[in-house]
């Protein structure tokens, strides 16, 4: 019966050693400030192009955007994300459209992003082993003369197991690149699915279409009138 008890009692210091580990780790990822700088780990997505000539034009807020932390209690102090952020537009609309400079004659529209809002929560605050990052764009759509076409908001949202990392940078910066991925995702499929661009897509089809037609009778025209002229120079 005392070996029993005692074997009970190992098991018991173990699961306690065990459950105290975990949480002793959880306080040392998790909770002292720290400062992050995301490296983007963004893949082109899998879609077809549109016929569209586009700028995507970076703000010095966007290009230079980085999260700082008001609370000293909290666990980040700033997360740079500007960087990031701009390559996953970039991949995004380098394989959508047809990427252009601003002063293009050929450009059809310009889009210009713009952070709305930036949260985070960490196994400290939640009690839960996972690292969270919530972002937010309005998506900002410009005709070729810089008049306003549309606009509109896109959502993103990532998270981190702490079971797969070992320190906080590290999940703060994986949930930032899935985050920034689920944004990708979302511009990628809708982007041509919204109304005015679509009507857009449409239009330059069209146009294209008919541009061998038009080329055909303008050389028919021309022949024509060659013709014409050789017959009254022969009279």
């Amino acid at each position: 019966m005392i070996a029993t008890n005692h074997k009970l009692s190992l098991g018991l210091v173990k699961k306690l050693a065990i459950r105290w580990l975990g949480l002793v780790s959880l306080v040392i990822l998790a909770g002292c400030s720290t400062k992050v700088t995301v490296d983007a780990d963004i893949p082109r997505p899998l879609v077809e192009k549109v016929p569209l000539n586009v700028h995507v034009k970076f703000t010095d807020e966007f290009r230079n955007h980085v999260y700082e932390e008001n609370e000293k209690k909290r666990s980040l102090s700033s997360l740079d994300l500007a960087q990031a952020q701009m390559q996953m537009f970039s991949a995004v609309f380098s394989t959508l459209t047809n990427l252009v400079s601003a002063d293009d004659p050929s450009k059809d529209l310009t889009v210009v992003p713009e952070v709305l809002d930036f949260q985070y929560t960490a196994p400290n605050e939640t009690k839960l082993k996972q690292y969270e990052i919530f972002l937010k764009y309005r998506i900002k759509l410009l005709k070729s003369d810089d008049s306003s076409l549309a606009d509109w908001v896109v959502k993103g949202y990532g998270k981190t197991p702490t079971a797969l990392l070992t320190s906080a940078p590290q999940a703060f910066n994986s949930a930032a690149n899935v985050a920034l991925r689920d944004v990708g995702a979302q511009l990628a499929t809708r982007f041509p699915g919204q109304r005015k661009i679509k009507a857009m897509i449409a239009s330059k089809t069209e146009q294209k279409e008919q541009a061998p037609l038009a080329a055909s009778v303008e050389n028919q025209q021309e022949n024509g009138y060659a013709q014409q002229t050789e017959g009254n120079q022969d009279d």
